[in-house]
């Protein structure tokens, strides 16, 4: 929250917290937060757990954005993000929502100082399925694939060089997603069938049968706080990811 309270424009902006898989430790540590804040913030409860995707559906449940007074951009991140540039608001409302309905800023690795976006520039293509069907024949082959990726990186430093040129791209990074109303107006929606992971690319098809373009822009940037004692399990984290995969590949690249 500090460092949100340093954006200009903040007073323009309102926070919506959801509380997922509430307890009362949790919701009384938020509502003393919230009680301190001179920010507008809005505390959400959920007593079980929606997820990610689905705790973003039910803060927006009441928003009708046909409506004039509906917020003209709707920013949706995780709760690790810091936000290091006073001037991050002002450069969104800077944007056209029409045509920029979907915004990726730079998201840097608070650890590796690794920019995550852009996510994936170009669709999934043949070459990529055949790449994916062999990573996900069992966790022991994907962590040897994993991990012979991540030396490669370390040895060509330039795979990890950041762009500092915007464009548009295929898919976002899903811990911090900047949409415009313009996005859901047009039919846009969030796709809340899976637990963990996947947001990136189900985001990406929407958009795509939508004909709506996303914009990477490195001049807006924000922070994403990597702590370690938070990282799942390898192995618990490859069956989520197989599992979202499979999704995707079933619902969105077998039409």
């Amino acid at each position: 929250m500090q460092s949100f309270e340093s954006l200009q424009y903040r007073d323009k902006a309102s926070i919506i917290i959801v509380d997922n898989d509430s307890t009362i430790e949790s919701k009384n540590a938020l509502e003393e937060i919230i009680e301190k804040s001179e920010i507008d913030l809005n505390l959400i409860i959920s007593t079980k757990n929606l997820y990610y995707w689905g705790a973003v559906n039910y803060a927006l449940n009441d928003v009708d954005f046909d409506m004039n007074n509906s917020p003209e951009w709707i920013i949706v991140c995780n709760n690790d993000i810091l936000f290091n540039k006073g001037d991050l608001l002002s450069k969104i409302l800077n944007f056209n929502t029409k045509d920029y309905p979907i915004l990726a800023p730079a998201i840097l690795s608070s650890t590796t100082n690794r920019n995550l976006n852009p996510f994936m520039l170009k669709p999934i293509n043949s070459v990529d399925q055949v790449y994916y069907s062999i990573f996900f024949m069992n966790s022991i082959l994907g962590y040897i694939i994993y991990k012979t990726r991540q030396l490669i990186k370390k040895i060509l430093p330039i795979i990890n060089k950041r762009i500092n040129k915007g464009g548009f791209i295929y898919a976002p990074h899903g811990s911090f997603i900047i949409f415009s109303k313009y996005f859901f107006n047009k039919g846009g929606y969030l796709d809340q069938n899976l637990t963990m992971y996947g947001e990136e690319f189900t985001t990406a098809e929407i958009a795509k049968k939508l004909k709506i373009p996303i914009y990477y822009e490195p001049d807006i940037e924000v922070i994403h706080v990597e702590h370690s004692s938070n990282k799942i399990n390898w192995f618990n984290s490859f069956h989520l990811t197989k599992k979202a995969y499979n999704y995707f590949l079933k619902e969105y690249l077998n039409d």
